[in-house]
């Protein structure tokens, strides 16, 4: 989904970018594609519901810059560097805007302690080229694909609840023959307690970031200085860090570097600036 939206908000145009990534999933054994679903198509329909439901207020928002990589030079010699998903601009001012896909949309806490936005936005104004960012738009969307309704035995369309948007009931309405007229309260309903993609607006105050640019000068000081952090362990482990097994096999004292040889690879340039960065001098 992050690379669909990169290739819309780039102009490079996302069916194109969806039809490079299917070949890739075409690729796969039968055993990973049951495990992933019918990929492709879940994303299809998300972003084209995504497209829908936003299709007015985009039009509001000028893109002013995209997928654009930053660096700024940080206290202490350090250099501060990143890649911003998108900066709009509305009738409130200038926003970064941050593509965030979960199963379950996150509470607001989660946007109010998050730290790599500030630093984001502390870089963004001192890079001086996308003018003063106002704060940030957190672009949620699920990754549930919305469920299709379903007819009855009788032919009719059930009128059970379900986890979908409006565009694909609507069209579940039309492909089978059904007026939409008839269903205007599920539509309404629908349009106006829709599940799928919230953005929320979070400014971000000048001593929240002088904080959080201050305590990013102090962990690059620790890392320059060769500090070891102590091992963090806890069950998030288990399903959000991709060197579980790196660091089970360290900490009892296996051979790590044939880990590292099996199961990773080092990260290239086009692993970190994307599929259509242009390469430079650098």
């Amino acid at each position: 989904m992050h690379e669909l939206l990169e290739a819309h908000y780039t102009n490079y145009g996302w069916e194109a970018r969806l039809g490079e990534l299917t070949k890739d999933f075409d690729k796969l054994f039968d055993e990973e594609k049951e495990l992933y679903g019918d990929l492709p198509n879940i994303c299809r329909a998300i972003m084209q519901s995504y497209l829908y439901h936003y299709r007015e207020e985009d039009r509001t928002f000028e893109v002013v810059a995209a997928e654009e990589v930053v660096r700024v030079p940080l206290p202490h010699g350090h250099t501060l560097e990143f890649k911003f998903d998108a900066i709009v601009e509305d009738e409130f001012g200038r926003w970064l805007m941050e593509h965030k896909t979960h199963r379950t949309i996150p509470h607001a806490d989660y946007r109010f302690l998050d730290m790599q936005t500030g630093k984001y936005v502390w870089g963004l104004n001192k890079a001086g080229k996308y003018g003063e960012i106002t704060g940030v738009i957190w672009n949620y969307i699920r990754t549930k694909e919305p469920t299709k309704p379903q007819l009855t035995k009788l032919g009719r369309l059930s009128r059970r609840r379900i986890d979908t948007d409006v565009l694909t009931f609507y069209n579940a309405l039309k492909e089978y023959g059904l007026d939409p007229r008839d269903f205007r309260d599920v539509l309404s309903r629908l349009k106006q307690h829709q599940t799928f993609f919230r953005r929320e607006r979070v400014p971000k105050p000048t001593k929240v970031i002088e904080t959080l640019v201050k305590e990013t000068v102090v962990i690059a000081d620790e890392i320059e200085r060769g500090f070891q952090p102590v091992r963090a362990i806890d069950r998030s482990c288990e399903f959000s860090c991709s060197f579980k097994d790196l660091c089970i096999v360290e900490l009892y004292g296996g051979d790590e570097k044939d880990v590292l040889k099996r199961q990773y690879r080092k990260a290239t340039a086009e692993d970190y600036y994307g599929y259509h960065q242009e390469p430079t001098e650098e």
